[in-house]
């Protein structure tokens, strides 16, 4: 007779915490493996003994287990129950590796609340399907395009008439194919800045780069430089400053592309976790079919591993792109994308990053409102923040300090055009944390904020 494991690690679980159970039961499990507390080989606790130990459901227990599993951080035996893997079966998690080191970069999704059963639930119904003779359509499956269109419809209130969905196999497939058709092989491209370093990056392996100066309203349209093909910018939240365009310079951007012939392109998902004022039609909606554009994925609402992206064309340019078009994503990659489109998947898993978000701002907040010598952007929507610091206070230094204490942050600079001023802050990407992880990150900014002689606010 097997007798059951006991829990021999240390497990505290709160439900006053904007993370679900599940997600802290399994941060908690993947730290004490990564420390060794459960040491490789050893068999884990079952889930029943963890319900009753914890007082919590077996479903929740299950949930992290699945998720330890699919992380390679656990093994089930047939017969014989779960065990722990040895280290180098595990991958890292976005949720970070206990106390080595806290990631405050952007570009992390948040794993919390993944919808695992629907997620295996939409591949396994696409590898049933027969695929097409000849392979899928060059621009996609027309039930993928029109099941985007409809996400893009019911997430941005946007009618397509006089634009195409192409889907290509990555976001970078898009932005060339796109650029290419509107510029040829060196178009000019104006870039809002600040703007994220790997959209820049991305521009500018395709064309010449020029910085479009921002101020707290968002991409300055007064200041678009002469004869620029494109102008891309990130209306409803520009990155990393948190801004929104408002309605006049949306409209002086349409009036630009119609004047000049140029394209104006944004993210098709800018803001898509702002929870701020009431919506404000896009740059695509209010210029002419012939001038406006856009590119997205689903690498923050899924995962940044799904090959596959789409890009929001004129119509005029369609053809040519289509006759150009590289393999795009596999027929099943396909189906399974418009599988949780359709089911309503992709949907929940905004509603609820949504509601995770919304309470990780408040905590940021909260810790660094309490400063009145710096200004936080950015923290009332999204999943990442701007700190700026005093010119007393260096950036370098800051970012310094955090490294030593095994938090890394980017400062703001990176985020500038080379040959644009810099401003001095540093930028902090929280959306991929945990509360326990974020918590850690924060106390150990405000005590590197202490050290720089920077004062708190105190209360009344």
């Amino acid at each position: 007779m097997r007798h059951p494991q006991r829990l021999s690690v240390p497990i505290h679980l709160e439900r006053n915490l904007p993370e679900p159970l599940q997600d802290q039961l399994t941060a908690q499990l993947r730290r004490a493996i990564v420390r060794g507390q459960l040491a490789p080989r050893s068999r884990m606790p079952s889930t029943r003994t963890l319900a009753r130990v914890l007082g919590i459901s077996r479903g929740v227990a299950l949930a992290a287990f699945e998720r330890l599993l699919a992380e390679g951080y656990i093994a089930g035996r047939h017969g014989s129950g779960t065990y722990v893997c040895a280290p180098a079966n595990a991958r890292p998690s976005s949720a970070g590796s206990g106390e080595t080191r806290i990631d405050l970069l952007l570009d992390r999704p948040s794993a919390h609340g993944f919808p695992l059963a629907e997620w295996r639930a939409a591949w396994r119904r696409a590898g049933l399907h027969r695929p097409p003779l000849g392979g899928p359509p060059p621009a996609g499956l027309p039930a993928l395009r029109t099941a985007i269109a409809g996400h893009l419809r019911d997430t941005r209130g946007l009618q397509l008439d006089g634009h195409e969905v192409i889907v290509t196999a990555g976001y970078a497939d898009a932005l060339r194919l796109l650029l290419r058709a509107q510029g040829g092989h060196d178009p000019v491209i104006a870039l809002e800045d600040p703007a994220p370093p790997r959209l820049r990056a991305a521009l500018g392996r395709l064309g010449t780069v020029l910085p479009l100066p921002a101020d707290g309203w968002g991409a300055r349209t007064d200041r678009i430089p002469a004869a620029c093909d494109v102008v891309a910018v990130l209306p409803e939240r520009g990155l990393p400053l948190g801004t929104r365009m408002p309605l006049e310079r949306r409209q002086a951007l349409a009036r630009w592309a119609a004047d000049s012939g140029g394209l104006v392109l944004e993210p098709a998902f800018d803001g898509l976790f702002c929870d701020g004022p009431g919506p404000l039609p896009s740059v695509l909606a209010l210029g002419d079919a012939w001038s406006t554009a856009m590119v997205g994925s689903f690498a923050e609402v899924l995962t940044p591993s799904l090959r596959l992206a789409f890009a929001v064309v004129p119509r005029r340019l369609a053809g040519e792109i289509e006759q150009v078009m590289p393999a795009g994503p596999s027929i099943t990659c396909q189906l399974a994308v418009t599988d949780l489109l359709g089911s309503g998947c992709v949907a929940g898993r905004v509603a609820g990053l949504s509601a995770q978000y919304e309470a990780k701002r408040a905590l940021v907040r909260q810790t660094l409102e309490a400063y009145p010598h710096m200004r936080l952007l950015g923290a009332r929507t999204g999943a990442a923040a701007t700190l700026l610091l005093p010119v007393s206070v260096p950036a370098g230094s800051v970012a310094a300090a955090l490294r030593a204490r095994r938090v890394e942050v980017t400062e703001l600079a990176a985020y500038h055009h080379p040959d644009a001023q810099p401003g001095n802050g540093i930028v902090l990407g929280f959306g991929h944390l945990d509360g326990i992880s974020l918590r850690r990150a924060l106390h150990a900014l405000t005590r590197t904020l202490d050290e720089h002689r920077l004062a708190r606010r105190t209360a009344a």
